[in-house]
């Protein structure tokens, strides 16, 4: 095949498009957040007022999480092969922050069943855990896109997963109250604040 000999205005063109593509791809839209938070958040509280009326297995409401969970995250995977043909500018941050966020799943995955098969659901106490996981996650990502709002997130997961270990039998059933108001100060807030952002920086 013959190579194309690029003139220098096509060279300039070329690079400016790279960069702007690998500019794009260190942005976050905000929707992984908004999306999981709204999960979260909703299983939480209908888990909470579920209890409250004192209706009989009201864990399910875990289950149906759990089933919508596994279906967007089958239907992210199914997206990202169906464009996986298209060429796109592939950034050290965006490499590492999708490896670490495959890790962060794998490690969610294991913490849910282990909560399962040791009990430790039983006791609330398994909130806790998973906050100080949201809390490493949030971390992570706001360090790699330089989102404040997200570090303080993770603070506010990791303040709350203390709270939970440390009243967690005064709490009670409040305990989905407390995870219900880190999710939405640490996903939802951040993550409407990112698609703001996103969608004005787009637009300019």
């Amino acid at each position: 095949m013959e190579e194309k000999n690029l003139t220098q205005s096509e060279s300039l063109q070329l690079i400016e498009k790279m960069i702007t593509r690998a500019r794009e791809d260190e942005k976050d839209s905000g929707s992984g957040w908004i999306i999981w938070g709204w999960l979260l958040f909703l299983a939480s509280i209908l888990h909470y007022l579920m209890i409250l009326i004192d209706i009989r297995k009201s864990q399910l409401v875990w289950v149906i999480f759990g089933v919508i969970s596994l279906l967007l995250v089958a239907f992210s995977i199914f997206r990202k092969w169906k464009n996986g043909g298209r060429s796109k500018v592939r950034t050290y941050t965006g490499e590492l922050v999708n490896k670490i966020g495959l890790a962060f799943f794998v490690s969610l995955l294991c913490l849910v069943v282990g909560n399962f098969t040791t009990g430790v659901n039983k006791t609330g106490e398994n909130f806790g855990y998973l906050l100080v996981l949201y809390g490493f996650w949030m971390y992570i990502h706001a360090a790699a896109f330089r989102f404040q709002l997200l570090k303080y997130g993770a603070f506010i997961n990791w303040a709350g997963a203390l709270v939970i270990f440390i009243w967690h039998e005064e709490l009670g059933k409040n305990i989905l109250l407390v995870h219900a108001a880190c999710v939405a100060l640490g996903y939802l807030i951040p993550g409407h604040v990112a698609q703001r952002n996103y969608l004005h920086q787009n637009k300019q």
